[in-house]
């Protein structure tokens, strides 16, 4: 009886994830994974960006995460973006120009997977008022990059805030300056302090010397804090000592983290700043 209903609830939740196409860009067809809530739904919904430095990574990866977050009620988004640097690498010997263009498609591709949830909310059961976005590595600096635009003017869609909050694993910012408090939103950090790839603080990606051809300053989730807490804005910062960019995947590990921090922020708990030093 028991390996029957193991069975059933197996069934249930592989019927529960979807494709969908949301874009296609010249050879790429872009698409999200769609796991409706396996348990009745909290009415809260999450964009998901993976990792993988801009030329690996997939979707289907986030299965374990994605279905975590469903079996809690949540109705979760993993998309696929343009991979720019497929055949190449996102190292000190890529030139500049080339990451950041890596990162602006990538920026590009999140913003049309939002759209595509928030335009058509209502056969996808998603409530516009509670929608996360989150990210993993080069996902997290891809959403960071898609909430505090650092290229350009932004996407006239975004001019009014879109995401209720943001989860960053092992992300950074391109530019600290593009982070005000009229376009914040609560972010909830999880950082070690010895990655080796995204620096916890201030430093250059992959601690690349300055005259490598890919130097690129970024700024971490200690630095990121540091400027929530000085606007005075909800942060929840998960510092990790002494660990390295694993951390980029504690998205399957931390699920009453995650939980905590969306169901506070939707439903008005005071949050503050506040770091958790682990």
């Amino acid at each position: 009886m028991r390996l029957i209903f193991c069975l059933l609830l197996l069934g249930s939740v592989a019927r529960a994830q979807t494709r969908i196409t949301y874009a296609v860009k010249g050879t790429d067809t872009l698409y999200m994974d769609h796991y409706a809530p396996a348990v009745k739904a909290n009415g809260m919904s999450i964009v998901f960006v993976h990792g993988g430095g801009f030329s690996a990574g997939d979707p289907k990866n986030q299965r374990p995460f994605a279905e975590g977050m469903s079996q809690r009620g949540y109705n979760v988004f993993v998309i696929s973006y343009r991979l720019y640097l497929k055949d190449s690498s996102f190292s000190c010997n890529t030139p500049l120009s080339e990451k950041l263009k890596a990162v602006r498609f990538a920026v590009e591709d999140a913003a049309d997977a939002s759209k595509y949830v928030i335009r058509n909310a209502a056969s996808l059961q998603v409530d516009t008022g509670k929608v996360f976005i989150a990210g993993s590595s080069a996902g997290a600096e891809t959403i960071l990059q898609l909430l505090y635009n650092p290229f350009a003017a932004p996407d006239p869609f975004f001019r009014q805030q879109r995401f209720r909050g943001a989860m960053v694993f092992a992300g950074a910012l391109l530019d600290m300056n593009t982070m005000r408090k009229d376009n914040y939103i609560p972010m909830l950090l999880m950082h070690g302090t010895k990655d080796q790839l995204v620096p916890f603080g201030t430093a250059s990606h992959h601690f690349c010397n300055a005259n490598a051809p890919g130097w690129m300053m970024l700024f971490g989730a200690k630095t990121i804090y540091g400027q929530a807490k000085a606007l005075n804005k909800p942060v929840v910062l998960y510092t990790y000592t002494g660990k390295g960019h694993e951390v980029a995947n504690y998205m399957f590990r931390e699920f009453e983290k995650m939980d905590g921090f969306m169901k506070g922020v939707v439903n008005g708990r005071r949050m503050g700043a506040k770091e958790v030093v682990l």
